[in-house]
């Protein structure tokens, strides 16, 4: 591929390199969403949490088999380690992780042919048990030193064994647990016996219950029962306000909560009625609302119109309680209504909110919850990988599946930095930012970031370098590289085809008259998968100029370039071109315009390959058809449709030469060319 550079923005990311002794591991910007089934359209839960780690590392995903772990489990050294012993060997699970396939180093620790599981954030088990981890809150300082988090720097201090980490906690249970409640009990025993490494917000679930866990200290938790109407937000920030303990069906407490709040002189509620509002006691943060917060709440309700400050005021807006006005228990509830019944699409966009989308984006994975299924179709997986501006989910069946797309697994070298320019590679200026842990201080580097060889391969750079190139990316000069029009172009493309897997996607009842159920769930999912990869790849060609096009694309784009003007009409004359396709609007204002016509009478073919002379002859008709004379092109024949067009082409420097090739197919660049030559 040819070589660029680009500029990129970098708002609030903490990067490191693995030079960095101390760098910031925690995932400090990911984001959750819980939306009950009476408040969805096929009356589901959705469970959903994107991890926002940074953008330096590969990210794979892959399926554990049984007895994948068994004995003592051991996590990252750089957190501790966890250590634990297993009761049996484990259940099969699905699972993302770091890239330490490549090379076979761990990416946090550095550790060589590391056998121990690296960040796992979320999966399903056999048994129908999906975790969703790594959401990271904040404790308030007065909290932390009474009972501080079980890390490695507190394990080296007090000769213990490390808390659990959050991303260990995936692994341990679902390779444990039989079900949500089993899964749970574990994870309270566990906080109970070792403590937490850090703070974190997480989600247990299973075709029957699903439970939400928050711990913003080493030993002390609130976990909440989900109900049905519930909907809420946690875009890193503590979110159980008020609850009263006594709730026990639905409510499980440390027994040390308000004891330990009360130690650190933080304590908010009632201890006579057993009531304490867990956010005001624990959290940390409580002088501000994250922007995410604010962005999804306005997203959920267009009535809102929040602001950051109208959430620091009132925390109630948007925390979870069990307690009505009177202090009577009622079920958990927020104050958080959507201005709508929600879909799938109202689940996936709300990722691609402007606060949320972004280069530290490595993966995110959607649990769609189904109640009236067999156990092994209940629950549904919408996944995406790398920044999910543009990007598409891709969904499958979490415990039919007997192997990834292999895109999901192609390691790849680590992002190298460098404070001198680079000679060749695919790289950018970057300024890297890194933090001390133990001296809480940030460095910036300027230099350029390379990044990897053979990043075609990998589903995460795939998506990473279109995003890249799309938002960040620059000319020479500073100028944007990708136009308005350009950026436009890609996410119709992409949201084509999402709406293309909405229809791929093989139904329960295909699957169940199937002879092999679990190979073609299997199959579905990566050719959905290998789908999404090459069209991310396309549109990366795309931009650089050298992707052909379709009848279709050609319209579409100059329609774009034109302003994306509306036609009077409202009805087609093509019946193969699709009122609900991208380039529905586009074809119908080129030919109510005579810009275009069919192949026939009712046919315009938008998948056929545009040729230059059919893109000489679109972009001639929109310049007003002027009259030309003179040289033509060697082979534009005189008489063809594209004579007055080719010879137009060639008269405004848009096709240069004495060779027009009238039957190649046109790739962008060619297109542009053209389109710039209508004002000149």
């Amino acid at each position: 591929m040819k070589y660029f550079t680009m500029k990129r923005v970098l708002a609030g990311a903490l990067c490191a390199a693995g030079v960095i002794a101390s760098a910031l591991t925690t995932a400090s910007a990911c984001t959750t969403i819980y939306a009950g089934a009476n408040l969805t359209q096929e009356n589901t839960r959705f469970i959903a949490r994107s991890e926002d780690y940074g953008s330096d590392m590969n990210k794979l995903w892959f399926v554990s088999e049984p007895g994948a772990y068994s004995g003592t489990y051991r996590g990252c050294p750089e957190y501790g380690p966890f250590i634990y012993e297993l009761s049996h060997p484990s259940y099969r699970f699905t699972y993302f992780k770091n890239d330490n396939v490549y090379d076979g180093v761990c990416p946090e620790c550095g550790e060589k042919n590391a056998q121990h599981a690296s960040y796992t954030e979320f999966g399903t088990n056999e048994k129908g048990v999906s975790v969703s981890a790594t959401e990271t809150i904040s404790g308030n300082d007065a909290v932390l030193s009474v009972d501080p988090y079980r890390d490695a720097g507190w394990a080296a201090e007090n000769s213990k064994t490390a808390g659990i980490e959050e991303g260990d906690i995936p692994t341990v249970l679902l390779s444990e647990a039989a079900s949500a409640k089993e899964a749970l009990k574990l994870l309270l025993s566990i906080y109970d016996t070792y403590g937490c490494a850090d703070g974190a917000g997480l989600f247990i679930t299973d075709q029957n219950e699903s439970w939400y866990i928050e711990n913003c200290s080493g030993t002390q938790y609130v976990a909440i029962r989900l109900n049905d109407d519930l909907l809420f937000l946690e875009p890193n920030m503590a979110v159980i306000g008020s609850v009263d303990l006594d709730d026990t069906e639905n409510v499980i407490a440390s027994a040390k909560l308000i004891e330990t709040a009360k130690a650190a002189g933080t304590f908010q509620g009632s201890e006579a009625d057993n009531v304490i509002d867990y956010r005001a006691s624990y959290a940390g943060r409580l002088d501000s609302a994250d922007k995410r917060l604010v962005e999804g709440l306005n997203y959920l309700n267009s009535a809102y119109s929040y602001d950051a400050d109208a959430l620091v005021a009132d925390n109630s807006r948007f925390t979870i309680s069990n307690l009505d006005e009177t202090g009577a228990i009622v079920p958990l509830y927020t104050n958080i209504s959507a201005d709508r019944t929600l879909d799938v699409d109202d689940i996936l966009n709300y990722y691609k909110l402007s606060t949320i989308a972004k280069s530290g984006n490595q993966e995110i994975e959607i649990f769609q919850m189904f109640k009236d299924r067999p156990a092994e179709y209940a629950t549904v997986g919408w996944v995406a990988v790398g920044d999910l501006a543009c990007n598409v989910f891709v969904p499958y069946y979490p415990m039919l599946i007997d192997s990834m797309y292999e895109g999901y697994q192609a390691g790849t070298p680590t992002v190298q930095f460098t404070t001198g320019q680079p000679v060749s590679g695919l790289f950018y200026p970057y300024s890297k930012r890194s933090y001390n842990r133990e001296t809480g201080e940030i460095t910036t580097t300027d230099g350029y970031r390379i990044l990897p060889e053979g990043w075609e391969s990998s589903y995460y750079w795939s998506f990473e370098i279109l995003n890249d190139y799309v938002r960040y990316f620059v000319a020479a000069d500073g100028s944007k590289l990708v136009s308005d029009a350009d950026r436009q172009y890609v996410k119709a493309k992409l949201n084509d085809l999402q709406q293309e897997f909405y229809g791929d996607f093989v139904s329960m009842q295909t699957l169940q008259s199937s002879s092999n159920a679990r190979k073609l769930a299997t199959e579905n999912g990566k050719a959905m998968a290998k789908k999404a990869q090459q069209t991310a790849q396309e549109l990366i060609a795309y931009l650089q100029g050298t992707q052909t096009l379709t009848r279709a694309d050609a319209v579409y784009i100059l329609w774009l370039r034109s302003g994306s003007p509306k036609a009077k009409t409202s009805e087609c004359p093509f019946a193969d071109v699709s009122e609900s396709a991208y380039y529905y609007d586009a074809v119908l204002w080129a030919a109510e315009a005579g810009i275009v016509c069919g192949v026939t009478g009712s046919s315009f073919a938008p998948d056929a390959v545009c040729t230059r002379a059919q893109a000489a002859a679109i972009a001639y008709r929109a310049a007003g058809s002027p009259s030309v004379s003179g040289e033509s092109f060697t082979d534009a024949d005189a008489a063809s449709y594209y004579a007055q067009p080719s010879l137009w082409a060639k008269q405004t420097g848009a096709v240069a030469g004495s060779s027009f090739q009238p039957d190649s197919a046109c790739t962008r660049a060619q297109l542009d060319a053209l389109i710039d030559a209508i004002a000149a």
